[in-house]
């Protein structure tokens, strides 16, 4: 079956919808002059007028200075009227990766990609702040009751934003995770012998659904843009009806659009941990 993400999201959305949750303004360091970006940032605009959040955009171009950027980052830091912070990668400038992993608020990392927040992640049961889309892929297989335990998964991709924390996710539920990647040798055949796949790797075809065998539940995370215009996933569907024989998320419409109600979720979370300190 396809794995469809509305539903997910709309019940991860009403759910915040019952809390209160006035004054949650989101700050996001948007890159100029990148057309994915642009559409980013309108995806972030129409999910926060959900539940009535506010954005606060910080224009990067390539003419702002390292210290520049970092001033302002200080300066949302301490500002309690922000609830939280995304940098939206790639920058037009050089960030050093240690810097920027520095220097947001653990307390305001909505994508969880500070130190902090990842080492919390490999050190801990208790899931807190989880990277947005590694949050998503699980919440979307849950919806669908999928169950992990003794599952033989190969997540493929190992970013620090996606691939490594899914990872720990699916340990956490009891189930038996790979973590593959382009170069791994024996892909296919891991691929072949998985219960579960989360194909996060940003490369166009490095699963094909022919070689998924039967009851595979794949979750793509990945989103490319065709020559047509068309927006495709990691994974090439190349035979019909491959929705009959595994389940997988569709591109768009899976992942991704739980990924945006999870980007509220940790907008929310955000508030609640600044609380508590």
């Amino acid at each position: 079956m396809l794995l469809k993400g509305k539903d997910a999201a709309d019940k991860i959305v009403s759910g915040l919808l019952e809390e209160n949750l006035e004054g949650l303004t989101l700050a996001v360091f948007h890159p100029l002059g990148d057309g994915a970006a642009e559409s980013y940032l309108k995806t972030k605009e129409k999910w926060l007028k959900k539940i009535n959040a506010k954005i606060e955009v910080v224009p990067v171009d390539e003419k702002m200075t390292h210290d520049a950027f970092f001033r302002r980052l200080e300066q949302l830091n301490k500002d309690d009227s922000i609830t939280g912070i995304m940098v939206e990668l790639p920058l037009p400038i050089k960030i050093p990766e240690k810097e920027l992993l520095t220097g947001i608020n653990p307390l305001k990392d909505v994508d969880a990609i500070t130190y902090f927040n990842q080492g919390k992640i490999f050190t801990s049961k208790n899931e807190e702040l989880i990277p947005c889309t590694s949050a998503a892929s699980i919440k979307l297989l849950e919806h669908y009751q999928i169950d992990f335990a003794g599952k033989n998964v190969l997540v493929i991709g190992r970013s620090y934003i996606v691939g490594l924390p899914l990872f720990k996710l699916f340990l956490n539920r009891n189930a038996t995770p790979t973590v593959a990647h382009r170069g791994t040798s024996n892909l296919k055949d891991l691929i072949h012998n998985a219960d579960i796949i989360a194909v996060c790797a940003g490369t166009r075809g490095i699963v094909k659904s022919s070689e998924v065998k039967d009851g595979t539940i794949v979750a793509d995370v990945g989103i490319h843009v065709t020559e047509e215009g068309k927006i495709v996933g990691d994974m090439i569907i190349d035979q019909e009806n491959e929705e009959n024989r595994i389940s997988y998320s569709p591109v768009p419409g899976g992942v991704g659009t739980v990924t945006n109600a999870m980007m509220l979720h940790n907008l929310a979370l955000c508030r609640k941990l600044q609380l508590k300190k």
